[in-house]
């Protein structure tokens, strides 16, 4: 009796080992955290997902994500941010049409979660080309958003309507114009603008950019008429106020180059080497 018990229970034990094993599922769950927005979301148009929104969760960083920002063929592409972005966010949001601000904010915060806030990297003296180590404290950065100071935008006639676009009055024209933040897209046309400067409409190219609207009138051959003939006080105007108004995440640090003793205040990099720390 006591031996078929035996038997019988030999017999079990590996069913039941089997059974434990497909019992064992591995899993964990991402992590997830809200990141502020310097926009707040008072600059995306209607429609857009992030109108009016003041934060985004994002899930922390993983090997998935690893993978996508040390892809030759993406950073080669220049899509590799785009495609990082896309699988931190929670929410369907064209990583594309992020305003420049809210897309450093979200990357930082993307850093600092995956590897901490100290952030060491070699700069390039811009005078010398001498390459300086140096370390930035992610934490420490600063958001400018004069945008939400009401006695500044009262003082320079400036206000932020309801279609997302910043609305003032030239000084010596008077036209009222409306002008938009930029985006990814945007700043990529931009960049381009500075690289072909050689051409010599740099300056009212970028006017081009950043006016929507004159008078109301949004109809393109007619504003880009105006600004060939806009008045250079106005022009001044609107590059010199644009900077201060525009929400976005600061990252400096004082540069002294270790060779040649240059200085200068200087900014962190955010590209795809900026989420790989030495």
């Amino acid at each position: 009796m006591r031996n078929n018990q035996r038997r019988a229970s030999a017999r079990t034990r590996p069913a039941a080992r089997a059974k434990a094993k497909q019992a064992t599922v591995l899993s964990y769950e991402v992590p997830t955290e809200f990141v502020e927005l310097p926009s707040r979301g008072a600059f995306y148009p209607p429609g857009h997902p992030l109108q009016n929104v003041e934060k985004v969760e994002i899930r922390f960083m993983t090997a998935k994500e690893e993978d996508i920002l040390s892809s030759e063929t993406l950073i080669t592409e220049g899509v590799a941010i785009d495609r990082f972005l896309e699988s931190i966010m929670i929410d369907d949001v064209d990583p594309a049409t992020l305003l420049v601000g809210d897309r450093s904010a979200i990357m930082i915060a993307a850093r600092i979660s995956g590897y901490g806030s100290l952030y060491e990297v070699n700069l390039t003296c811009p005078r010398c080309t001498h390459e300086n180590d140096m370390a930035f404290d992610l934490g420490e950065k600063e958001v400018r958003d004069r945008c939400f100071d009401e006695e500044f935008m009262s003082d320079n006639s400036v206000v932020i309507n309801d279609d997302g676009l910043v609305e003032t009055v030239l000084p010596v024209s008077n036209f009222k114009v409306q002008l938009r933040m930029l985006t990814a897209i945007s700043q990529d046309e931009y960049a381009n603008i500075i690289a072909n400067a050689q051409d010599g409409n740099i300056v009212t190219s970028s006017l081009s950019l950043l006016i929507e609207k004159i008078n109301d009138c949004d109809d393109r051959v007619q504003i880009d008429d105006v600004i060939q003939n806009l008045p250079a006080k106005d022009s001044r105007f609107i590059r010199s106020l644009f900077p201060k108004i525009t929400p976005a995440v600061e990252l400096k640090k004082d540069f002294r180059c270790k060779k040649c003793g240059h200085q200068q205040e200087m900014e962190v990099p955010l590209t795809a080497a900026f989420f790989w720390p030495r």
